[in-house]
């Protein structure tokens, strides 16, 4: 099992998300205070193996997120943690830092 923690920075929610390789597809769980994700959570519980390969268009983890902030880092979290669940990738956190820089 795969657990990652995303800080989803502004809006101050914090989302634990554990991801099980079950079966040919994996189990998804989210713990977060975000009303919107936890809508979210019950739409992605179960996930096909393959949802690691689909092009963002036609995967069904950004497909499902319409309800959510456009730059909510939570789907992206929830594909790495698959990702590396499944043995798709090695298991390296990812991680966004934003700094102002003066012009």
């Amino acid at each position: 099992m795969i657990e990652c923690t995303i800080d989803s920075g502004a809006c101050g929610f914090i989302t634990k998300a554990k991801v099980k390789r079950k079966g040919l597809g994996f189990k998804v769980e989210l713990k977060t205070n975000c009303k919107l994700l936890e809508k979210y959570a019950e739409d992605i519980e179960s996930l096909d193996k393959d949802v690691v390969f689909k092009k963002m268009p036609i995967n069904p983890v950004y497909q499902k997120a319409d309800i959510l902030h456009a730059v909510c880092p939570v789907p992206c979290g929830i594909l790495k943690a698959c990702e590396a669940e499944g043995g798709f990738a090695i298991k390296k956190s990812i991680k966004i830092d934003l700094e102002e820089k003066e012009e």
